[in-house]
């Protein structure tokens, strides 16, 4: 196995030793692999996100609709698709099954169906998010395009459901335009960073709120379609802005005021 992704040869073995506990019960000589072999596997590496500022995803924006061919449709899909995924945290795959049906923007709300873990959801949506929407709907609808309810809302140039592939090499491109990540073959940010970048960003507002995390995580979790608050954790990596917040609340609340000496008269 070791031309396989450490990843995978770790969730191959780990079946396989459920299949042999399995066998065990009906066989006492069956060989059961035991949890010491991960001391000879490497262990899984998951790169660290890059949390996107509000001007990285300006910028990303701006490039975005500079794209061509000239009078084409495809820099204001592309650029209100990287808008919804930084405004939403939703995923890409998500968001490029969205169909116009899904969209009620009367009730500022997304309908998800059957998202990852076959979870389907509903997502609010701010009230900017919501005008840029309704402004790329408008494009959409003069540029010619179905307005069926059934119709896709991210379209490629011949008018079908725009590709994940596709997108992320035009993203990628344009991340290296702005000097936002390195050459080809090199690890930079990505387009999942965006759902990062989003679950950070709440957290923050939360503890700048003063708020119980505790209590708004399974809110969080339940927003992004994870099937346990586990599965959001990898999101909220702690960023300079969310340190220096912990540390004026734990200043306020621990500090010991200084001494005030009289002066000897």
């Amino acid at each position: 196995m070791s031309h396989l992704n450490p990843n995978t040869r770790i969730n191959r073995l780990s079946v396989l030793r459920q299949f042999c506990l399995y066998l065990s019960h009906f066989d006492p000589h069956t060989c059961i692999i035991y949890r010491s072999y991960r001391s000879y596997l490497p262990r899984r590496s998951r790169p660290a996100p890059y949390i996107y500022t509000r001007k990285d995803v300006n910028r990303i924006m701006a490039a975005a609709q500079k794209l061509g061919p000239p009078g084409s449709f495809r820099p204001i899909v592309i650029s209100t698709l990287i808008g919804l995924l930084y405004a939403t945290g939703i995923r890409i795959g998500e968001a490029l099954n969205l169909r116009l049906g899904d969209l009620d923007l009367k009730r500022r709300v997304i309908e998800v169906h059957e998202g990852k873990f076959r979870k389907s959801r509903y997502l609010p949506l701010a009230p900017s998010t919501t005008r840029h929407l309704r402004v790329y709907l408008a494009r959409r609808r003069k540029a010619g395009f179905s307005t069926a309810a059934t119709a896709y809302v991210f379209l490629n140039v011949i008018g079908t459901r725009h590709g994940h592939p596709g997108f992320v090499t035009v993203f990628l491109e344009i991340l290296r335009g702005l000097g936002l990540r390195r050459p080809k073959g090199e690890r930079g940010p990505r387009v999942h960073d965006l759902r990062h970048t989003f679950a950070v960003n709440r957290l923050l507002a939360w503890y700048r709120q003063g708020v119980n995390l505790g209590s708004k995580l399974p809110l969080l979790s339940t927003y992004l379609g994870h099937s346990t608050v586990t599965g959001t954790e990898i999101y909220l990596q702690a960023t300079a802005q969310l340190l220096e917040s912990a540390g004026r609340r734990l200043h306020a609340r621990f500090a010991v005021p200084p001494i005030i000496r009289s002066k000897p008269l």
